[in-house]
């Protein structure tokens, strides 16, 4: 509504600007040729020109969006051509009444009067023909945004139904091998699954989420795994505070923590380390995971679902070519995973 008001504004003040040009120019050609301005009257004639064409103007293009004219209903011309007859009649005979009430004077009514308002009433219909198809364009960019938005949302919806159960049977599996044998660390890893649900839960399934938000998430996860690892497993995590504003796919870090505990720790008998150092720089977000397990060997790496997922998630939030996920073998021992994503931060005063 507020949208149309401002278009109509727009109108009536582009025939004010055409009443002020046509009064401004007629007084002037007055003072050229010696004579008084006349200021009042060049004003009266300009107004009743151009305020008349303003108040037909909404019926004009209201006959014009009636009868829009297309390549399957090209007669709709013809039906414009008429009526803009009797428009151009009824514009001339108005405004010729209207100057002889303004000057006290007779008012002849002349044929090329007619075909001037004429051509008017056809400049009127193209004006508002042209602004149908700019709204339908725009109509059509905002619903293409809208959907592609909704398609993106729906893949990041469907990849963390596909992620959350992947690490909720991995828990379980990791439960049902500890209840025999360690009672209480099942126990342990019950209840942090449990929280850690409820606060994923909680969180909602967004596509970005603040980095302490996520970091969060991440520490109840990793509570989960010292209940089963214990003193073999130690995690340090380096945050630069330029960084911590900073929003990240959600779910990112917990299925590559996962993947460093499985294949760099759990596959040995001894202790093992995992760093994670999030750092900013310039408009880049860098994250590296590193562990000190066994590494990938020489064969090619092949992307299960927690790194198949990352990448995709990275994809649908980021864009293509603007992130950039590498996992690579350690100097000294271990793998990395190295991810560079654009800079997007939380703002000021926002809540997860």
């Amino acid at each position: 509504m507020l949208r149309r008001w401002a278009l109509w504004v727009a109108v009536l003040a582009g025939w004010t600007l055409l009443v002020i040009v046509f009064a401004v120019s007629s007084s002037l050609t007055y003072a050229l040729t010696y004579q008084p301005p006349r200021w009042r009257y060049t004003l009266a004639m300009a107004a009743t020109e151009w305020y008349v064409w303003a108040a037909f103007t909404p019926i004009v293009a209201w006959l014009s969006r009636r009868l829009r004219v297309s390549r399957s209903r090209w007669w709709r011309i013809i039906a414009l051509a008429i009526i803009g007859v009797p428009i151009a009649f009824i514009k001339v005979t108005t405004t010729r009444a209207l100057r002889g009430i303004a000057d006290g004077g007779a008012s002849y009514f002349q044929i090329t009067d007619l075909a001037a308002q004429y051509l008017i009433f056809w400049g009127i219909v193209g004006a508002t023909h042209a602004w149908l198809y700019y709204s339908d364009v725009q109509g059509r960019e905002l619903r293409t945004s809208q959907l592609e938005t909704l398609l993106a949302q729906t893949r990041l919806q469907m990849l963390g139904m596909q992620l959350q159960p992947h690490f909720l049977f991995n828990t379980l599996n990791t439960i049902a091998e500890l209840v025999h044998e360690r009672p209480e660390a099942a126990e342990r890893m019950i209840a942090g699954l449990s929280h850690l649900l409820r606060e994923t839960l909680h969180a909602g399934l967004v596509d970005r989420v603040p980095l302490d938000r996520e970091l969060q998430l991440l520490g109840s996860y990793i509570e989960i795994q010292r209940a089963r690892f214990g003193d073999r497993l130690t995690v340090t995590i380096v945050v630069d505070p330029a960084a911590s504003l900073a929003l990240v796919p959600s779910l990112l870090l917990q299925p590559l923590v996962e993947n460093s505990i499985k294949h760099g720790i759990g596959s040995r008998a001894g202790a093992g380390h995992i760093a994670i150092l999030i750092n900013r720089r310039g408009e880049t977000i860098a994250i590296e995971i590193r562990d000190d397990g066994r590494g990938l060997g020489a064969a090619p790496v092949t992307e299960g679902i927690g790194l198949g997922n990352c990448r995709s998630r990275l994809q649908a939030v980021c864009g293509e070519g603007n992130y950039r996920l590498q996992i690579a073998n350690r100097h000294g021992g271990g793998a990395v995973v190295r991810i560079e994503l654009p800079l997007d931060v939380q703002p000021a005063g926002a809540t997860a």
